[in-house]
């Protein structure tokens, strides 16, 4: 069946190629590198399969849905005690501007003849200009001590020039006071 003259259908490629022995280690090299490659891929992919399994399971036996729930909820507590705290700001603040912070004093002479600057006005205001003007009148004889009360800035009582300075004085307080 097999015929004497007839050659493989191989040799006329292998009878073109120098050295067969070289090609074939030189392919033998390469399936012993992919091998190591394939390897290396398999201990690879096995530790991120650990690392997954460790991530998913969790230390308490939680898995990372159940963490994500928790982190949520603890994020919903801390938006709760956010709000409760700026509530509380909120309140502060105007309880802070409903006290009389702005105050202000001029004092003057108020019998030009006689005596010092001994004579005084001041204004105790919260920030909506209500509060109290109190004036000391001081002579030689005797002393007298006023006190009006203020709404917005204006009282039901006649204010002295004096008075009114120092109302607008202590609407006014300088920067950074």
């Amino acid at each position: 069946m097999h015929q004497k003259g007839r050659k493989c259908f191989m040799e006329p490629f292998l009878s073109q190629i120098p050295n067969v022995g070289i090609l074939l280690l030189a392919v033998i090299a390469l399936n012993v590198v992919l091998l190591f490659v394939c390897i290396m891929q398999s201990v690879r992919v096995s530790r991120l399969r650990k690392s997954i399994n460790r991530l998913m399971t969790g230390v308490g036996g939680a898995n990372l849905e159940e963490g994500m729930h928790r982190l949520l909820d603890l994020v919903d507590e801390v938006k709760k005690q956010h709000n409760d705290q700026q509530f509380m700001i909120n309140r502060l603040s105007q309880r802070l501007s409903a006290q009389n912070g702005n105050v202000a004093v001029i004092r003057y002479n108020a019998f030009g003849d006689v005596g010092s600057d001994l004579s005084f006005s001041m204004a105790i205001l919260d920030d909506a200009q209500n509060g109290v003007v109190i004036t000391s009148i001081f002579g030689r004889e005797e002393s007298r001590v006023y006190a009006k009360p203020l709404e917005a800035g204006t009282s039901v009582y006649s204010l002295s020039e004096e008075e009114q300075a120092v109302i607008k004085k202590a609407m006014n307080p300088p920067v950074g006071a």
